[in-house]
């Protein structure tokens, strides 16, 4: 993962935000290196994370892998296939086209890490180029994701090794 944002997607309205998402899912635009990782293991990632089956909430918040070309669609249809077939049952998750991507407001960007450690992300913003840059990052991503009760410690020591701080140091400002 290089960087991430969450947003709104996969919809037709113009300018979508947190109170007006119209037809539009919220979500997480993953911006990934192809030659570390793939498209294949980025979905098994997304169905490790969630329910696939299930009752279907409402559109807004309703699970769906976005794809962005063909080739995209074709491997996320399989792997609903199969997520299904292990399931027994049909997989409510949908599988659409992403369209554009709108960019959430910046006080959704990294939420937990904002609101729980507000020092810590002006002073890595400084180091990182910009607040927008940092909140972007695949390293806000690991302590967003560490503060909201996330991921461990292998997240923080990631964080730490991309920003050139010491895992130590990251642990004893994080709240957790």
């Amino acid at each position: 993962m290089v960087t991430t944002r969450v947003g709104y997607a996969g919809g037709t309205r113009r300018g979508p935000d947190y109170h007006h998402t119209g037809d539009h899912r919220e979500s997480v635009e993953v911006v990934y290196d192809p030659s570390r990782t793939s498209y294949r293991k980025l979905l098994a990632a997304f169905w490790g994370a969630h329910p696939a089956v299930g009752p279907r909430g409402p559109l807004r918040t309703r699970e769906a892998v976005l794809y962005t070309d063909e080739a995209q669609r074709r491997q996320a249809l399989a792997s609903r296939l199969q997520v299904a077939r292990a399931a027994g049952e049909p997989v409510s998750t949908e599988v659409i086209p992403v369209g554009r991507f709108w960019a959430a407001e910046a006080t959704n960007q990294k939420a937990n890490l904002q609101r729980m450690a507000p020092d810590l992300v002006r002073q890595l913003a400084a180091r990182y180029g910009g607040r927008e840059k940092f909140l972007a990052s695949a390293a806000a991503a690991r302590l967003n994701a560490y503060v909201g009760g996330f991921a461990g410690e292998e997240a923080v020591a990631a964080a730490a090794a991309e920003l050139g701080v010491p895992t130590g140091e990251l642990l004893s400002r994080l709240p957790r």
